[in-house]
Order: structure tokens, then C-alpha cells, then sequence
């Protein structure tokens, strides 16, 4: 939490605890912390302005991440492009829409039988070419990879 007091001056406290906890805010300036055990970490920041409060408290959180410009921009994703031809046929038609697009995404159907860190070399055959194109023009390419292993393949698979 953050105090500013009546003088401009700020301090704030953080209580870090992996346990779960209530946090009740009551009537001005009071606040009670309620948890059912764990490790107590109580981190002091004495500011003593607001904006130095925050810098103290990142300190010990993290600051954070700023994604990259990109990533911010006009992405397009779903399941069932269903082939390489199926994704590039939608990034053609944005460009020739004149719909901007920074990013193309494929959902886990480039895969090969839907296992990890492969694509399918029939249906998406040339993807590599395909991405290096996306590239060219100034664009990204996102693979969806969901985690899981298959139990059905044979070891080393």
C-alpha cells in the first residue's frame, strides 16, 4: 500500500507471502492484513515522494516488461487454416484488402500428427520460404505450441 501524507511525503509497505490472505481496507488510514501462516516479508519503502515509493517497490518486484513495438500491432490467428495455401490465401487477401497485419499466427494444426516441434511437410510444405517472405515484408510469425507430449510414440521419437 501507499501513504501520502498531507506534507506531499509518500511511504508504502508491501507484505509478501504465498499464502492465501484477506487484504480489508478500513476507514482511512487503516488496512488489515489477514493470512493463514506462511513466511511474513514485510518490505518497508520510505520514498519519500510517491514517484520514488514506486521506483523502490519495483526494485524489489520487478519492473515491467515492455513487450516489443510489434507485438502491440494487428495480429491474426485461428484454428483450421488448414495448409500452408489456407495461411498465405488470408495474408494475400489482408494485403490486398489494405488491412494492416504485423503479425500471422498458425494454431497447433501445422503440426505433424499434433506433436510438438514439428509441422506438417505436406500440408505446410515450403513453411520456412513462407516465413522468410513474412519477414521480407516486414512482418512476424507466431507457431502456437501446446505442451503436450505424446505417450503413444515410441521413446526417441
Amino acid at each position: 500500500s501507499l501513504r501520502l501524507a498531507g506534507d506531499g511525503n509518500a511511504h508504502g509497505v508491501l507484505l509478501l507471502n504465498s499464502n492465501p490472505m484477506d487484504i480489508v481496507l478500513q476507514p482511512t488510514p487503516g488496512i488489515t492484513y489477514r493470512t493463514i501462516g506462511g513466511i511474513l516479508d514485510f518490505y518497508f519503502f520510505m520514498g519519500p515522494s510517491p514517484d520514488e515509493v514506486i521506483q523502490q517497490y519495483t526494485e524489489v518486484i520487478g519492473r515491467p516488461f515492455m513487450p516489443p513495438y510489434w507485438g502491440l500491432g494487428f495480429h491474426l490467428c485461428r484454428w483450421g487454416y488448414e495448409s500452408l495455401n489456407g495461411t498465405a490465401e488470408v495474408v494475400a487477401n489482408m494485403r490486398k484488402a489494405g488491412i494492416p497485419q504485423d503479425v500471422q499466427w498458425n494454431d497447433i494444426d501445422y503440426m505433424r500428427s499434433h506433436l510438438d516441434f514439428t509441422y506438417d511437410p505436406d500440408k505446410f510444405a515450403g513453411l520456412p520460404e513462407f516465413v522468410s517472405s513474412l519477414h521480407e515484408n516486414g512482418m512476424h510469425y507466431i507457431m502456437i505450441t501446446d505442451p503436450g507430449i505424446s505417450n503413444s510414440q515410441p521413446n526417441g521419437s
